[in-house]
């Protein structure tokens, strides 16, 4: 099989492929709008009908086959590796075909990085490697194909490697994806071992309710004469009744580490769990702030105001800095608040801290305290501390996680959102200003005559154009106000709770102030202007589709008027 693949793991794989079935819809009706719409840029698409048939029998052949893996799916059978990697290499054919032939180009590329990333997440860093390789060899392949048989001409990334620049842009992108295959892989290989730590205690357990079957069976034969056997039996009971609450604690867990990803809803979780489980009168989990270098109360159940002041004032005593930084837990059962200050006012008695930590990261504490003397013994910190050890993995999972929803959803050259992410933000910003009868606006600008710069000074001189302009309009923009890269040159920024005439002085501040930049590289000094349309709801539109077109054509009302100027779209 492929590598550390188990069958404990094939639900959570078989969700991954689920999610990239629904995706690979996505791709094809995007896919089939990409290639109709640059086909009649191109002007091929009207004039060859062996193009409309190719697409035609391309599309269709990625329908057919999307059918066929979710029959697989449902059978059971792609949990076969052989199967498996026979259906990501059919699949990887089918999209480099898309790619050389059909005209997807980098659209293409972007659903390979989608193919990538489940792959690793499902199968490991291995098996993503093997379909990376895969990839790279196939890429010539088809590009000689394309050359010196079909004479296409498609256009392709990776094809070219002619130049030191075109070399350096395939490496890249190749040590990009080995770093994402990476990153999943190790996500993979993290989940795996929590399977194994569940199995390992889950079968403890089962060991010892066996134990204690066979124990009880004997009590009963033996009761008339052997009184001393009652007593062992009621303390094994207790062990046993300890033992369940492990049990269902660690599988509470163990289930919100496959499907929380948001700590604070994780932590909240967990804390409930505590309290349900240890009984006791506070659990309260405390974080980490490394930027800040302190400890910081982040979910706790106490609800009096004066104890909460009490506890967050000497939260950052030595006692528990030097828990966090020796991962060593404390249990104490006779509390001097002198010696734990931070249960000064508070009538603590015991208590037990074990630290939030992983192989690489110190997250925080887990603070569990009682009113009462002596309330805590070693299974209760043993138990605490195998939670500890969980919700470690779940909050370093919980950041890749985040990790990976930034890289998705961020512009990899200007570090602003995308269009994907833009279009979402916008219908929600939209459906609040409709339900808040409040105004939105939104504006387009593009870069005046971009394509001099590159034609002019190169490529990458226009890449820093692109940031530059990114960074002196993100910098004077509002925490609410979201910008994104809309296409090539093309930005749009949009304003929530402004006005039409708001939204117009601040974009001519803006303007103006990118007027009056100059972008140098070490040989070139360059002016920038932008040109500016923008449109409002509900001034100027009620809908996003609208929103959109009048901006646009503001934009080209800029233009025409000789760029380097605000236009705004005509009142309703």
């Amino acid at each position: 099989m492929g590598d550390s693949y188990t069958k404990n793991f094939a639900g959570r794989a078989d969700k991954y492929e689920s999610l990239y079935i629904w995706s690979t819809w996505l791709f094809i009706v995007l896919g089939l709008v990409y290639t109709v719409f640059m086909d009649f840029l191109n002007e091929r698409l009207y004039t060859k009908t062996s193009i409309i048939i190719m697409h035609f029998c391309y599309f269709l052949s990625i329908i057919i086959l999307n059918y066929l893996k979710k029959i697989i799916l449902k059978r059971e059978m792609l949990q076969k590796y052989n199967t498996y990697m026979g259906v990501r290499m059919l699949e990887l054919l089918l999209l480099m075909f898309g790619i050389v032939f059909v005209g997807l180009g980098d659209f293409g590329f972007l659903f390979f990085t989608v193919m990538l990333i489940v792959t690793s997440l499902s199968r490991g860093t291995k098996t993503g490697m093997i379909l990376l390789a895969a990839m790279f060899a196939l890429n010539p392949i088809f590009y000689s194909l394309d050359r010196y048989v079909f004479e296409l001409g498609t256009y392709n990334r990776f094809h070219r490697g002619e130049t030191a620049e075109e070399i350096i842009i395939v490496i890249s992108y190749f040590v990009i994806y080995i770093l994402l295959a990476g990153i999943c892989g190790k996500i993979h290989y993290e989940n795996l071992d929590a399977e194994r730590q569940n199995q390992n205690l889950v079968k403890e357990l089962g060991e010892k309710y066996d134990l204690l079957a066979i124990a009880q069976e004997e009590a009963k034969v033996q009761y008339e004469r052997l009184k001393d056997t009652n007593s062992r039996l009621e303390e094994t009971n207790t062990r046993l009744t300890s033992s369940i609450a492990e049990f269902y604690t660690l599988q509470q867990i163990s289930s919100a580490i496959s499907s929380i990803f948001d700590v604070k809803e994780l932590l909240r979780y967990v804390n409930d769990i505590i309290l349900g489980v240890m009984g006791v009168n506070y659990s309260t989990i405390v974080l980490y702030d490394e930027k800040r270098k302190k400890l910081k109360v982040h979910t706790t159940n106490i609800k009096d105001q004066d104890e909460i002041i009490a506890l967050t004032d000497n939260i950052n005593c030595n006692i528990l800095i030097d828990t966090l930084n020796n991962a060593k837990p404390i249990l104490e059962n006779f509390v001097d608040c002198e010696e734990y200050t931070f249960t000064k006012g508070r009538e603590v008695k015991s208590l037990i801290c074990i630290p939030l930590n992983t192989k690489t990261r110190s997250f925080g504490l887990v603070l569990v305290e009682h009113k009462y003397h002596n309330a805590f013994d070693d299974n209760n910190l043993r138990l605490l501390d195998i939670i500890g050890q969980q919700v470690g993995i779940a909050m370093e999972n919980a950041e890749l996680y985040q990790k990976m929803q930034e890289m998705a959803t961020i512009d990899g050259l200007t570090g602003v959102y995308n269009r994907l992410y833009f279009q979402e933000r916008l219908k929600s910003e939209l459906a609040n200003a409709i339900s808040g009868e409040y105004h939105l606006s939104l504006a387009i600008f593009d870069i005046d005559h971009f394509k001099r710069f590159n034609d002019t000074f190169g490529h990458l001189f226009g890449d820093k154009v692109l940031k530059k302009i990114s960074e002196i309009v993100k910098g004077d923009l509002r925490n609410t106000d979201v910008l994104a890269r809309f296409g090539g040159e093309e930005f749009i920024i949009l304003f929530p709770h402004t006005a039409l005439e708001e939204a117009y002085e601040k974009v001519e501040a803006l303007r103006l102030k990118i007027s009056k930049t100059f972008v140098k590289d070490e040989l070139v000094t360059a002016s920038v202007t932008v040109s500016f349309g923008i449109s409002s709801y509900p001034s100027c539109a009620v809908s996003e589709a609208e929103l959109l077109r009048v901006a646009d054509d503001a934009l080209y009302k800029a233009k025409e008027s000789g760029r380097n100027c605000v236009k705004l779209a005509n009142i309703l």
